[in-house]
């Protein structure tokens, strides 16, 4: 697919039509990429290095043009590990990857989050949003390899993997986008991962 970020195309990601010339793109129908994008994370998950947490349910509310997809390290080299009152605390300093859904595009950024546990189980945590500028926050050392292998299987999909060049200019046009996870002055990111709670 040929990149074309001009007003239109931006315009048209924003009302949430489908951009792509290819199937599941073609029928117009999210769930149709949904399944889509389920079957492209399917194969990630035989990895037995990485554990893999999509997000289906936009947040839990509300519509998100993209997918969010937590990347933690399986034997947990990623996380810190410590307590807060009664509370066990994981700080995992791991991968986000955002997966569009309305255009064969991605993203990711290197992120930091917190996940609480009582006696074992999970009480709730932080979670950061992504902006270009954590496209280079990640440790390399510990990541790059599966970035790599991700960016390759997302390839045999045709998802693009989009630059933090590609997403960081502000917009030359006025237009409202309906997100909680930024503010104007809008990017060209904003037209691509954008959450309405």
């Amino acid at each position: 697919m040929e990149n074309n970020f001009n007003e239109t195309y931006l315009r048209t990601l924003v009302k949430g039509d489908l951009q792509g010339d290819f199937a599941p793109f073609l029928t117009h129908e999210t769930y149709e990429v949904e399944g889509y994008i389920q079957q492209m994370l399917g194969r990630l998950k035989d990895r037995k290095d990485i554990k893999i947490h999509a997000d289906f349910t936009a947040y839990g509310s509300g519509f998100a043009s993209y997918i969010n997809v937590k990347i933690t390290k399986k034997d947990r080299s990623d996380t810190v590990f410590s307590k807060k009152g009664n509370f066990d605390a994981e700080t995992k300093n791991s991968l986000i990857l955002y997966i569009s859904l309305l255009a064969p595009y991605w993203f990711f950024g290197g992120a930091s989050w917190t996940e609480n546990y009582l006696e074992g189980k999970y009480q709730g945590g932080s979670m950061p949003f992504l902006r270009p500028e954590d496209n280079s926050k990640y440790d390399k050392t510990i990541w790059q390899e599966e970035i790599d292998f991700i960016t390759q299987h997302f390839d045999e999909y045709r998802y693009r993997l989009l630059t933090q060049t590609e997403l960081e200019p502000f917009l030359d046009f006025e237009i409202d986008i309906p997100t909680i996870i930024a503010d104007k002055p809008y990017q060209i990111f904003d037209c691509f991962f954008y959450w309405e709670d």
